[in-house]
């Protein structure tokens, strides 16, 4: 039984933790407000006595980001389970990636070691489309409550199971349940899905490139799957606009999909081609391909935009990042997975889309994050609140390719 003190510290990690993932412009999605889930209430004010921090003039004195990070993490109470989790997080990439599988990751470890509840990791090969369906398999037969899914080939392995198991939840991230011919099904009351509106995100951060001076601008995705797709076409949109609203008529972008969400020497080679012949900046959309992209901008003195996370801790080669809260709205759905017992009737069997309303969808703007020279955070929040308030509007529409009328695009 853990003690109320112990269960303070752990609800003022949670609540940093709030902050870390947040680290845009507020809280991404509000957990339903029925009774609070264990360990959930990130609210609690503690002393410095209770944390064994030191007090400065401006509070609570906290080491380095990394550290603070390391020590939110930290397991005293042994949570995490190397099978066998109450929680089951299935993954087809590293859990430290430095980008989406490490953000949906420390999501749910965030929520577990807070609410005291066991979680373990289950690994797909992304070459062996079966595995998806082995993996989930293994989770819900070791007793996994609750198994969460990130990414779109979840899908069709959920599609099948969510009749199979009734009694286990499916938490399914950036998917929905699909058949075996990939098409959209019902999806079951012990299902709940998260979607994003990362064609905003990636509006943004095409939007600020081009005022920050950028003219020829790329985009490597790692695949033609719907996050990607809303990536890119958000890029493009927002490429678009910056072009109209400065007037330009010289902006030219090149438009590439990898096939790949790994490092990979087609993806660097590709790269370093675009730099060498004046490609300024590069949106590396995919996973762990970034890895290749950045090699080819050290070597011809490029830049990139990151995805998902914000990347500048990675190289001062990253300008900016088209960020989305994952680990947010996993605490989000674990929070009122927990407070009601299971989904509850706004989310058994729904989707729930996080975006710029949601705080979900942006680029880093905290002082470290910000690298742009020629504008100011001002600009972007300026942007920013006319989206959130409807006067600028950004198509999520993936069957068709974006108008585009300012600027020249060349799909390879």
């Amino acid at each position: 039984m853990r003690s109320v003190l112990d269960k303070k510290i752990i609800k003022y990690k949670i609540g940093f933790a709030g902050l870390v993932f947040a680290g845009l412009l507020t809280a991404c999605g509000v957990a339903e407000q029925e009774t609070a889930a264990p360990g959930s209430d990130a609210s609690v004010e503690i002393s410095p006595e209770e944390t064994g921090e030191e007090e400065t003039d401006q509070g609570i004195e906290m080491s380095s980001w990394r550290e603070s990070v390391q020590q939110m993490f930290e397991d005293p109470y042994g949570d995490y389970l190397e099978t066998g989790g109450e929680i089951a997080f299935l993954t087809d990439g590293s859990v430290e990636d430095d980008s989406y599988n490490e953000a949906v990751y420390n999501g749910v470890r965030m929520y577990a070691l807070g609410a005291g509840v066991s979680f373990s990791y289950y690994h797909a090969d992304p070459n062996a489309l079966e595995s998806y369906q082995e993996a989930a398999v293994k989770a819900v037969t070791e007793n996994a409550r609750i198994v969460i899914c990130a990414g779109d080939l979840f899908g069709e392995a959920v599609g099948a199971l969510q009749e199979i198991y009734p009694q286990t939840s499916f938490l399914l991230i950036d998917s929905v349940p699909r058949d075996e011919e990939g098409e959209e099904i019902p999806i079951g009351e012990n299902v709940h899905c998260i979607l994003f509106h990362e064609e905003e995100a990636g509006y943004l951060a095409g939007y600020m490139a081009v005022w920050e001076g950028y003219r020829n601008l790329g985009f490597v995705g790692g695949g033609e799957e719907p996050a990607v797709l809303r990536y890119g076409y958000g890029y493009l949109q927002g490429i678009d606009a910056a072009a109209k609203d400065l007037s330009l008529e010289d902006v030219a972008v090149r438009y590439w999909y990898a096939d790949t969400f790994s490092p990979d020497i087609a993806v660097r080679e590709r790269a370093d081609d675009w730099y060498e012949n004046g490609v300024q900046i590069i949106f590396a959309c995919g996973g762990g391909l970034y890895e290749s992209v950045l090699e080819a901008a050290e070597n011809r003195d490029g830049l990139l935009i990151g995805v998902d996370v914000d990347q500048s801790r990675i190289s001062d080669r990253f300008l900016t990042s088209a960020v989305k809260n994952i680990g947010t709205a996993v605490t989000d759905a674990l929070d009122s997975f927990y407070a009601n017992g299971g989904w509850n009737e706004g989310r058994a069997g729904q989707v729930k889309r996080y975006g710029v309303e949601e705080g979900c969808a942006a680029i880093p703007v905290v002082d470290t994050e910000w690298r742009f020279k020629e504008i100011p955070t001002t600009h972007f929040f300026e942007i920013y609140k006319q989206m959130k308030r409807g006067d600028r509007q950004v198509s999520d529409e993936t069957g068709e390719l974006p108008e585009t009328t300012r600027i020249s695009v060349s799909f390879e």
